[in-house]
This record gives C-alpha cells, sequence and structure tokens, in this order.
C-alpha cells in the first residue's frame, strides 16, 4: 500500500511538473554519462547484457536546440569494448579467442524529441562520424590501431528537472566501416551472424545542463506571464499594472526614469537631467532658485532680477558684462569706474582721483606751465617744458654750484673730506634746498697718478663720502647720485702739476 502511494505520488509530481527540456531561451545542451560497452562482431554477441564481459565507458554530448522536436547534437563516447568465446571444430590452437580494444568515436547528428519541450519523452538520435581504434587480439602480439567511419543511432528517454537540468537514459550503436579491430575479419569458419563490419552498444546514464546561447527563440509552451504587456515578466516586475502605451518603463516595469533623479520621465520637466522634486526634476547646480536652463549664470548664484548672474561691485552691471566686476562703476564705463568724474575711465586715467582734461591723459595743470602734472616734475611750482615742468636753473646758480665744488678736498690717499670744504658742502646744501625737485650727480674724479683700478675705487668713495655729508645736513638720498670715474674723465693735461690738481675734483650736476 505505501509503495502504491509513492508510485503515485511520484507520477503526480512528473505530471504537474511545468519545466522544460533544452529551451527557446537557453538553447545550448551540455551532457555528460557513463555506462557500458557491448560487442557485437565475428566473435558472436554480448548485446543488450547476452554475455560478459561488458567494459564501462563515458560518454558526451553537445546539443542546439532548434524546434521543439529537433535539437542539433555532436555525440560520443570513449571505453574499452571486449568479447571472449571459445569455437568448435577448430584446431585447438584456434579455440579460444578474445579482444580488448579502447575506441573513441564522435558523431554529429540529430536528436528527435516524440513530445515538444514536454518534461518527460523518449526521443531518437542519428549521426555520422568517426571513430578511433587500438586492440589487443589473443590471435596477434601486436596492437592494432587505425581508425575508420561511423554510423551512430540510438534511443532514449529524457526527464527534466528543471529549465536549466535534467537526466537521460540512452542506448546508441555504434556501426564501425571496419572488420578487424576484434582480430576477426569475416570468415566462414567463424561467427556469420555479422558479416560485414563490427559493431558496439553504449548503454548509459548522464546528466545535462541548459544554458542560454544564441538568439532566443519562441515556442508552444516557452510563455512569459506579463499581464500589463510592456515586455517585463510579471516576476521580475516592481510595477505590474503599468501599460507601456500610456507610459515608458524601465527594466523593472516601473515608469522610466532616464535621470534617476527619483521623478518619472512623465512627470519631469528635464528627464535626461538631474534635479530635485521641488524643480519638477530640472537642475539648479549653483542654488539661486533658478533653474540652469533659464539661468544666465548656471554655475554662479545670482538674483532672478539680473537672470541668475551676480553683481559682486553692486554697481547694477551683472559680473559678466562687467569689465571691472570688484570694482563699482558707470555703465559707459562697462562697469569700470571714473573715481574722477573727468569722464576718462580709471583704467586710462593718469591722475584717477584729480579730474582732468584728456590732452593730459586725465590730469590737471596744476600750476599752469602748461605741462600737465602726469608730466610734471614740479607741479606746483610753474616751469618750462625742457625743464619737465620745472623752473630754469639760472646760470648764476650753476656757477655756485661749481665753485662751491672746487672747495671740496680730501685727505691724500683718503676720502675723508677735509673740515675746510665743509663751507662750500653747507652752500650746495643750501642751493639743493631752494631746487627740491632736482637731482643731483655727484661725480667723483682723480688724476692719472697710481693705479687705474685703485684711482677708479678712491673716486667712488669720495662720491659717497660726499653724498653722505649731504644727507647728513637732510638731502633726501634719493636725489643724490654718486659715481667715481677714476681718471676716466680728465679736464686739464696730466702731465702738468697744475693740471693734475684741477683734474682731482668732485663735480655736481643738477638736473630733472
Amino acid at each position: 500500500m505505501i509503495k502504491g502511494k509513492l508510485l503515485f505520488t511520484i507520477i503526480a509530481l512528473l505530471s504537474v511538473n511545468q519545466a522544460f527540456s533544452q529551451s527557446g531561451s537557453k538553447r545550448l545542451g551540455l551532457e555528460l554519462s557513463g555506462g557500458i560497452n557491448e560487442y557485437q562482431g565475428d566473435l558472436g554477441s554480448a548485446l543488450f547484457f547476452a554475455k560478459k564481459p561488458n567494459y564501462q565507458g563515458m560518454g558526451y554530448s553537445i546539443s542546439y536546440y532548434m524546434t521543439p522536436n529537433i535539437d542539433l547534437a555532436l555525440f560520443g563516447s570513449t571505453g574499452d569494448v571486449g568479447f571472449f568465446t571459445t569455437r568448435q571444430n577448430v584446431i585447438p590452437e584456434l579455440t579460444d579467442a578474445f579482444f580488448r580494444c579502447n575506441v573513441a568515436t564522435v558523431n554529429g547528428g540529430i536528436r528527435f524529441k516524440f513530445l515538444k519541450d514536454a518534461p518527460f519523452t523518449p526521443y531518437i538520435m542519428l549521426g555520422i562520424g568517426g571513430i578511433y581504434l587500438h586492440s589487443k587480439v589473443s590471435q596477434d602480439p601486436n596492437y592494432y590501431t587505425g581508425a575508420a567511419g561511423n554510423v551512430a543511432g540510438a534511443f532514449g528517454l529524457q526527464y527534466t528537472i528543471n529549465e536549466s537540468f535534467g537526466f537521460r537514459y540512452q542506448s546508441t550503436f555504434n556501426y564501425t566501416f571496419n572488420d578487424i579491430w576484434d582480430g576477426e575479419p569475416y570468415a566462414y569458419l567463424v561467427h556469420t551472424r555479422n558479416k560485414n563490419n563490427d559493431l558496439f552498444a553504449f548503454h548509459s546514464l548522464g546528466l545535462f545542463i541548459n544554458i542560454p546561447y544564441g538568439d532566443p527563440i519562441g515556442g508552444d509552451k516557452i510563455k512569459i506571464r506579463d499581464k500589463d504587456k510592456d515586455n517585463v515578466e510579471d516576476k521580475y516586475d516592481l510595477c505590474p499594472k503599468t501599460q507601456p502605451w500610456e507610459l515608458p518603463v524601465n527594466d523593472e516595469g516601473c515608469p522610466k526614469d532616464s535621470d534617476l533623479d527619483t521623478i518619472p520621465d512623465y512627470q519631469d520637466s528635464c528627464p535626461y537631467n538631474f534635479g530635485p522634486r521641488k524643480f519638477n526634476g530640472c537642475p539648479d547646480k549653483d542654488n539661486d532658485g533658478i533653474i540652469d536652463s533659464k539661468d544666465r549664470c548656471p554655475d554662479k548664484a545670482g538674483p532672478a532680477e539680473f537672470n541668475g548672474c551676480p553683481d559682486t561691485d553692486g554697481d547694477g552691471i551683472i559680473d559678466i558684462e562687467d569689465q571691472c566686476p570688484t570694482l563699482k562703476g558707470t555703465k559707459e564705463f562697462n562697469g569700470c569706474p571714473d573715481s574722477d568724474g573727468d569722464g576718462i575711465e580709471d583704467r586710462k586715467d593718469k591722475c584717477p582721483n584729480v579730474a582732468g582734461p584728456a590732452l593730459g591723459e586725465g590730469c590737471p595743470d596744476t600750476d599752469g606751465d602748461g605741462v600737465y602734472d602726469n608730466k610734471d616734475v614740479c607741479p606746483k611750482v610753474a616751469g618750462i617744458a625742457a625743464n619737465k615742468g620745472c623752473p630754469e636753473i639760472k646760470q648764476e646758480v650753476v656757477q655756485k654750484i661749481a665753485l662751491a665744488a672746487k672747495g671740496i678736498n680730501f685727505e691724500t690717499g683718503s676720502d675723508k673730506i677735509l673740515a675746510e670744504s665743509f663751507d662750500d658742502l653747507d652752500a650746495l646744501v643750501k642751493i639743493l634746498q631752494e631746487y627740491p625737485e632736482a637731482k643731483v650727480d655727484i661725480e667723483g674724479h682723480t688724476d692719472n697718478v697710481g693705479d687705474p683700478a685703485a684711482n677708479k675705487e678712491l673716486s667712488q668713495k669720495r662720491a659717497d663720502a660726499v653724498k653722505a655729508y649731504l644727507v647728513s645736513k637732510g638731502i633726501d638720498a634719493n636725489r643724490l647720485n654718486a659715481v667715481g670715474y677714476g681718471d676716466t674723465k680728465p679736464i686739464a693735461d696730466n702731465k702738468t702739476k697744475a693740471g693734475k690738481a684741477k683734474n682731482r675734483r668732485v663735480d655736481f650736476k643738477l638736473s630733472y
């Protein structure tokens, strides 16, 4: 009673199993099997377990789903085939005959399944290919090795556990185009059942798996449950009631969200640009409350009155149009200032804080001498153009300077000024104070006695000493330039004592 219930349960499971064999979605099948090989040939027959020995073998197949009934297949097996027999009415030396042969086959053909894509189906298989033979026979001390053509026919039963794998029982009959691998080519003195070539059968049990390969194809029982017809199978559809003709859907069957901002495309004003819900899915990169598509400056925050552009200097001209974005200016000068209001913008105004005409590059002529302040060294004292707007240095002043310079003397071979020279130096100080804008070149000179390099060094030290004295009396050092020329600029003949005395001197030259 228990066995009957168990059998009924198994039959019921098989009947309700909706698994398919190799299907239109998993078209490539791979199988490995194991079993036994049985011989039939000139020595006799062991088919269908009629006689031992039965040697083990291994098989394989690679198949490709073409239709619900037909698979293309590449199949074969390898293992040993053998037989032993005792013959009558022959000489004693030939009474016992036996062999053992290692075989390997490969065939290409088709598998025909009698039931379309059913979990359990009988089938037949036909193929043609070749066989490799390596045989040891009792009547020959040498091994026989060769190859030949092969024709294979098979019948079997297939059970598919699910769409991915299942089992097969199969009996394959291999007719070889060779009659000598059993050691007995056809002869009238021996077995006469098979007068042509030798064959063997391979009975096997195998496991197969099906994997996706190639383009899926339809079939009578290949049906996908898709209630909303959006091409997303119901078991993967997170939105099973979305109609594709109403809304585009994604791979999960839900309304498509191309920019992944959680706003479906049909609600997203910018479906291909990530943006927040408060702007209907449109981006606002600078967070100024103006969406990028309407923002003239999408990367810099600005008020709505300027279409999202900033005005850093607050002059009413947005930065992208303001040539001086950090300085408050006027529209007349593209946002740049004119601090003195003279109609010349500061960038081009030589006197940006004092109004002046364009002729003076924005600078006035304060002292009214015809030289504008930007070029007038003495802008508050009327002068002449030749002196850069400064007063002309009178000839009597030049003579006073020359006279004072002659009174400057030093200790022999030294840059120490003699005390008797101080009055003349003080006279020079007074003149320089009367001409505060004038600059002075202090030139030191020597005669040609001694080494020229040493003379030049001494003249430089003496010029520096005079400069230091003038500075100590309040003269700005920036007005003074001390240069030593040594004996390179004589004003008299160095061949006489008087000439040498004249050449040892300090000259002063005023300029603007």
